[in-house]
């Protein structure tokens, strides 16, 4: 069975490729479902979605909840950690800190970075995933850190 990673790369070109990827993301991990991100990259120490402002992610003064941004960040750093977590490697987040620093009145885009020497260890280790969700005039409105467990499947 391909990679979640592989199937990625096989499609990402393709006609309507990341909307059907974004849709089979939603449906291994339904809980993503409920702010519907739209998946821009996929690569080893990154992953980017999309979270439009709709009506069904907006708090009780329209704009986008600080939760749905949270769920847009794990969704973007899953994305990352498929595409970057070595062979006989599993991962599992640990937690998520995150600081609110604006309101979220527009789309917004959410990032999951990580560099090489993270991931340069012997398992069992940490990987603190750096997240950061910017709207859509480029200003920073959430950043923090997930860390992700990393083991060797048993």
């Amino acid at each position: 069975m391909a990679s979640t990673f592989q199937l990625y790369r096989q499609i990402e070109s393709k006609p309507l490729g990341k909307r059907a990827f974004s849709l089979a993301f939603m449906l291994k991990a339904p809980y993503f479902a409920t702010v519907r991100p739209k998946v821009e990259v996929m690569e080893p120490h990154r992953g980017v979605v999309t979270i439009r402002k709709r009506r069904g992610v907006q708090n009780h003064i329209g704009t986008v909840h600080a939760i749905a941004v949270a769920n847009g960040l794990e969704a973007a750093m899953g994305l990352l950690c498929e595409a970057t977590t070595p062979k006989g490697m599993r991962w599992i987040p640990k937690g998520i800190q995150l600081d609110y620093g604006a309101k979220v009145p527009t789309d917004v885009r959410c990032e999951a970075r990580t560099d090489m020497a993270d991931w340069d260890k012997q398992p069992p280790f940490q990987v603190d995933v750096r997240c950061t969700a910017y709207i859509e005039d480029g200003s920073e409105v959430v950043s923090g850190v997930i860390p992700v467990w990393v083991t060797a499947k048993s």
